[in-house]
């Protein structure tokens, strides 16, 4: 075990430092000597309760942010070293889960901003595309002339397909899809991610293709009426 960062020359003035420690942090007189005297396992203690289990814990958290050992938590509180130890762990894991929760809490609306850039930039790649109507005059003899109407649809700007495709690799870094294997929680995840994708890339074949036929259907509108 390691040593602790304090040492004391007796164990009162160890005692005295402890109960200092729990002072400070809004325990009371009484509150110190219940856990310390009155509660716990054996002849003549109070059956631990819900209360009085938080307040061992709350006091054993503080007096490790003390710098005490497990052993001179123990001395302070008059607990034996295991269960010390055992609430140093459950401690130790609801810090854990706090810290993980504050993650999720984060990482959703990391999502959600790279979901609502990723939806503007293709948004703003649509309008970028440029539609113009051509037209142009040709001669069949010199009294009459024949008109070709069609409509051109020029690319639009690529700079904001790559906004989206980071977009779309920054969200699969926040799911952890960059792994080669992602762990079984992340599956829901995964295929939400997929779908995203082939989404966003139908969407750009299917407004190819729209536009296509416009510009075909106008061109045989031109031809009809030329004829």
């Amino acid at each position: 075990m390691a040593k602790p960062e304090i040492s004391f020359p007796s164990s009162e003035e160890e005692l005295n430092y402890g109960v200092k420690t729990l002072l400070e942090a809004g325990f009371s007189i009484k509150q110190i000597d219940r856990i310390r005297n009155e509660v716990g396992v054996g002849p003549g203690k109070i059956p631990y309760n819900k209360e009085t289990v938080g307040h061992r814990r709350h006091m054993t958290a503080e007096l490790l942010a003390a710098s005490l050992s497990n052993r001179q938590i123990a001395n302070v509180l008059n607990l034996s070293k295991e269960t010390v130890s055992t609430d140093r762990n459950e401690i130790r894991k609801l810090y854990t889960e706090e810290i993980l929760k504050s993650a999720d809490v984060h990482r959703a609306r990391l999502l959600k901003e790279q979901m609502e850039l990723k939806n503007i930039a293709m948004n703003s790649f649509q309008e970028s595309r440029i539609k113009r109507i051509v037209t142009t005059s040709a001669s069949r003899d010199a009294d009459e002339e024949s008109s070709i109407i069609r409509t051109e649809t020029i690319a639009g700007d690529s700079s904001f397909l790559n906004v989206a495709k980071n977009c779309l690799v920054e969200q699969a870094k926040l799911l952890g899809l960059n792994t080669l294997h992602p762990q079984p929680e992340d599956k829901k995840d995964y295929k939400t991610f997929l779908d995203d994708l082939a989404k966003t890339v139908g969407d750009i074949k299917d407004r190819e293709a729209n536009a296509g036929a416009i510009e075909a259907s106008s061109m045989e509108s031109a031809a009809v009426e030329e004829a």
